[in-house]
């Protein structure tokens, strides 16, 4: 999927990932995904100000996301004070996710991904 600058378009990936993982029996795991998605495609249409590419796959026991931009600046977690309503976004990935990290692309681009184990009896 991709996503012009529109931070409204964050809320359908949120959805289109959510509905991908419920339509692959992956019901447990479809909530903390979209969370995931929808950060890290926020993120990247923050600090980049341009498009974003989302990519949801189920490979090798996992389900994994990707999110391309055009920027080359590592994503980097913020310190926030207990009453801020913005700057978690890391965090929630880091919390929900089993892994996650980014890697540098051609052109001077990166993806930032994340992963989550499939539930128990659903493989890829």
């Amino acid at each position: 999927m991709s996503i012009a600058a529109n931070k409204a378009l964050v809320a359908e990936v949120r959805r289109s990932v959510r509905a991908a993982l419920l339509s692959w029996g992956a019901d447990e795991i479809a909530d903390d995904m979209a969370v995931v998605a929808s950060e890290l495609a926020s993120n990247a249409l923050k600090y980049t100000g341009g498009e974003a590419a989302v990519r949801l796959r189920l490979t090798k026991g996992q389900a994994q996301l990707e999110v391309e931009d055009g920027s080359a600046q590592q994503p980097a977690q913020r310190r926030v004070g207990t009453e801020a309503e913005k700057g978690r976004g890391l965090l929630l990935v880091e919390a929900l996710a089993a892994e996650w990290g980014w890697r540098l692309r051609k052109g001077g681009a990166k993806t930032v991904w994340a992963s989550l184990p499939l539930p128990a009896g659903r493989t890829a």
